[in-house]
């Protein structure tokens, strides 16, 4: 066994989630999410330069 086969580059830990606050789906494909929570809209802004 070489160097690399026995060393752990990176571990992934995810926290399962609770699906909860959902849209419908023809809400979520318009709003580009299916979380309420996640959806921020967004104001007109204009861009100075």
């Amino acid at each position: 066994m070489n160097k690399c086969e026995k060393n752990d580059y990176a571990k992934a830990f995810i926290v399962l989630q609770v699906y909860e606050n959902l849209l419908n789906p023809t809400t979520a494909l318009k709003l580009g999410t299916i979380f309420k929570d996640l959806y921020r809209p967004y104001g007109k802004h204009h861009k100075k330069f």
